[in-house]
């Protein structure tokens, strides 16, 4: 997202503290004054968070740091607004009617006016857009049973593969636009850098990102249709990928698709981490060019180890290029990228076999976006900001963005439950509690607080945003609704869940998994397949482990099951 002009507010004038202008007041009127300004008839004004999030009024704890803003001696405060968000998206958005599509407006418009829920951006971004709702809704489907969530996004998918794919006989083919001119039917144009009318630019990492997004949906439906298109997106990636150096990433940021010639010499950037998931993820599911996905993996993933990652390299910490509508600048830094760095190690089965100094890494990662993007800290939590230049110019607000602070939380998250760190769980709870104060009762999401100029996107107040409570209720089940039935995590996609008042069962892609579930009974009997699984005192083979959270009455479930997709779980 671009910056808005900074308008600095005037600091309000304070009397002088000068002994002679005090001693002058009348004590009667100083009486009078302390008397109505202690009546109950004065309306007080409320004290929010920060003066940008004026939609709920703080809530603090006995020490005064900060909860979300819904019940929170509850934990409902993160399940209130996934249930705000994912109801806006599948029930508030309207057709479009400025451009007389009527299509949904999240397949036109990257934003929407906050009154007339109307497109109103110059771009779009579909294919980030669209990939991370893939996200989100692999959280939420389990922890919510809401079906309606999985055609609203296959809606999104279809969509991006039938109007916004680029032709079979183009050198980067049969791969998805990033972008769009705002209100269009057909993707392809207002990329960045050149004029609108421009046909054919791609940004190569939503490529990657849109590919993870397919490959998701295919195990989430079993629809073949959807793999296919995930593997032209590595089958392209693993055509194009080089070895990188300090000014050149495995990939150019921006190509032309016709061609393959990079655009505007934007030869260094964009998400790397989520290219090198893609190949994993088809790696994983044995389908494909698998001895030219390892290689693309290999050579890619060693480049962020060598580079970034690196303070020998000139690159190191040189985390630039992600966002459809910035113009290309390699000084442009942003969170993006490392985050989704971390969020890529952190998730591995075993973190060291892709980083075998994955604790420093990622904690020096969370530490540098703190510093470096770092807003607050309001009441205790740490808001996170988008990008920047070393001259301070940037985006986008002092509240930060919910988005972005939200995976900064769901990251320390993560990496509180690998590395057993207590401060990075202290972060994810305060900053994760900041975040619910972005959205309103309504279900609308600001970006980034009331003073920015164009707060409702599509990206920053849903598919990027809601994705982060349920990644971080995964990692830290105690922060997940007290006394309710919840599927918080699975390391495998769950294709079908079913809700009863003392019985949850799933289906899951994969034979073997894992999953985590908070639940309000104690479990006696859990089954996968026909198989009756044992309790045992942790996950080395195929069983279960129970730990009671004795504060609020409930139990944490962990399952390993090897063999069978259908588990039941009953007292």
């Amino acid at each position: 997202m671009t910056a808005p002009p900074r308008h600095r507010r005037a600091a309000a004038a304070r009397p002088a503290n000068n002994p002679t202008i005090q001693q002058s007041i009348n004590p009667l009127l100083s009486l009078l004054l302390a008397l109505t300004l202690a009546s109950p008839l004065v309306a007080q004004e409320p004290h929010y968070v920060n003066a940008e999030l004026p939609w709920h009024p703080a809530r603090v704890d006995s020490r005064g740091q900060l909860l979300a803003w819904y019940e929170p001696e509850k934990n409902l405060g993160y399940d209130q607004v996934l249930r705000l968000g994912w109801e806006f998206i599948e029930h508030r958005v309207p057709a479009d009617t400025v451009h007389q599509t009527g299509l949904k407006v999240y397949l036109l418009d990257s934003t929407f006016d906050g009154q007339t829920l109307q497109g109103r951006n110059w771009q779009h971004n579909p294919a980030m857009v669209f990939a991370s709702f893939v996200d989100g809704l692999c959280g939420w489907y389990p922890y919510s049973g809401d079906m309606t969530a999985v055609q609203t996004v296959r809606e999104m998918l279809d969509y991006q593969l039938a109007h916004g794919t680029t032709p079979t006989n183009w050198d980067w083919a049969g791969v998805p636009f990033a972008t769009s001119c705002g209100g269009e039917r057909e993707y392809g144009r207002c990329i960045a850098d050149l004029p609108h009318d421009y046909y054919g630019g791609l940004e190569t990492d939503k490529v990657g990102e849109m590919g993870v997004g397919y490959a998701l949906f295919y195990q989430m439906t079993g629809e073949s249709n959807y793999l296919d298109a995930a593997r032209r997106c590595a089958d392209t990636l693993a055509r194009h990928v080089r070895a990188g150096d300090d000014e050149h990433t495995p990939w150019p940021f921006r190509v032309d698709g016709r061609s393959g010639t990079t655009l505007a010499r934007a030869d260094f950037g964009g998400d790397i981490a989520s290219c090198v998931r893609l190949f994993d993820e088809l790696l994983r599911l044995g389908t494909g060019d698998a001895a030219s996905y390892r290689k693309a993996r290999d050579l890619a993933w060693n480049w962020i180890l060598r580079h970034p990652l690196n303070p020998q390299s000139k690159a190191w910490r040189h985390w630039s290029g992600f966002f459809e509508d910035v113009s290309y600048n390699p000084e442009n830094v942003n969170q993006m990228l490392p985050t989704m760095v971390c969020y890529y190690i952190l998730t591995r089965p075993d973190p060291a076999a892709v980083d075998p100094d994955w604790k420093r890494h990622v904690g020096e990662m969370l530490d540098w976006v703190r510093q470096r993007f770092g807003r607050g800290p309001f009441l205790g939590a740490w808001g996170i900001d988008e990008q920047g230049r070393p001259d301070g110019h940037g985006c986008c607000s002092r509240a930060g963005l919910g988005s972005h602070t939200g995976r900064w939380a769901a990251v320390s998250a993560l990496y509180a439950e690998r590395a057993g760190d207590a401060q990075a769980r202290e972060d994810a709870f305060r900053s994760l509690n900041y975040v619910t104060y972005f959205t309103d009762s309504e279900g609308r999401v600001s970006c980034c607080g009331e003073g920015y100029h164009n707060p409702y996107w599509f990206s920053d107040g849903y598919s990027d945003y809601l994705r982060n409570f349920t990644w971080t209720m995964g990692a830290l089940p105690e922060l997940a609704p007290v006394g309710q039935n919840h599927l918080l995590r699975s390391s495998s996609v769950v294709q079908q869940v079913t809700y009863a008042a003392d019985r949850v069962s799933y289906r899951t892609f994969d034979p073997e998994a894992t999953e985590v579930l908070r639940l309000n009974f104690r479990p006696a009997h859990v089954r996968a397949g026909d198989a009756e699984l044992r309790e045992h005192v942790n996950l080395q083979e195929p069983g279960f482990t129970i730990r009671p959270l004795p504060q609020q009455g409930d139990y944490v479930l962990r399952i390993r099951h090897h063999g069978a997709t259908q588990v039941t779980i009953s007292p």
